[in-house]
């Protein structure tokens, strides 16, 4: 019964992103970590995660603020908070770490246990667009069109920050949450777990001590507003 554990929007934030890897390694049942992007961005640890996610995933994708980092998302994506981040970064980040980058993909599909799955860090429509819940008949039409697009089993995104599952049909659509910036008003790191058979979906939200992440921030003198964001999940 191969399971997949599902990371996204790590954001640089080393601590949130190692109790996650610490939970999947307990559970000793995980066969392969797949990582949906937004490895760097927001957060004083870009090198640390990139690490960690090399020797730890079996597929990484690219995020927007990986591609802000590379160069590739102009800058008027970004509010401010985001941008300046994104340049500290493009000074910190090690040669080889920012190559690495470069090799992500911005969509894949895969198969595991006969069951097709696509990978993006938004939507299937856009690479970078997000795929908000709306009203239940928007967003039925929404996915709709989004397996038709993709014509796969099962669909993971990240992008919004927001932990959420949907059945529809016969197909499954998942959104892990942020492992180092929530949004969802609950403070920790989210992460998930596919059973792909038959296909099952565990949500995972765990708490740790943030308070290093924004020590760090503080001594480098970089955004409050980031760092208190923590504090909330949002």
């Amino acid at each position: 019964m191969p399971k997949i554990a599902v990371i996204s929007d790590i954001h640089s934030n080393i601590y949130a992103l190692e109790v996650i890897l610490q939970d999947i390694q307990k559970r000793k049942n995980i066969d392969e970590i797949i990582c949906l992007g937004d490895i760097v961005g927001y957060y004083p640890f870009p090198n640390e995660c990139i690490e960690l996610i090399k020797d730890e995933c079996s597929i990484s994708m690219l995020g927007n603020h990986d591609a802000g980092v590379l160069g590739d998302e102009p800058s008027f994506y970004f509010n401010q908070n985001a941008y300046t981040m994104i340049q500290w970064t493009q000074e910190e980040i090690l040669s080889e770490n920012k190559k690495w980058l470069t090799t992500l993909p911005r969509r894949k599909t895969i198969e595991r246990n006969d069951k097709s799955i696509y990978l993006v860090h938004g939507s299937p429509f856009k690479t970078f667009d997000y795929m908000d819940n709306q009203t239940e008949k928007q967003w039925k039409l929404m996915l709709q069109e989004a397996f038709e697009i993709t014509k796969t089993e099962i669909l993971m995104v990240g992008h919004t920050h927001i932990p959420f599952k949907f059945k529809f049909k016969k197909y499954h659509f998942l959104n892990p949450g942020s492992v180092g910036q929530p949004r969802n008003g609950k403070p920790g790191a989210y992460y998930a777990i596919v059973n792909t058979n038959p296909v099952s979906i565990t949500m995972v939200h765990l708490k740790y001590d943030h308070k290093p992440v924004q020590e760090e921030m503080k001594k480098l003198d970089l955004s409050k507003f980031l760092s208190d964001r923590l504090n909330r999940g949002l």
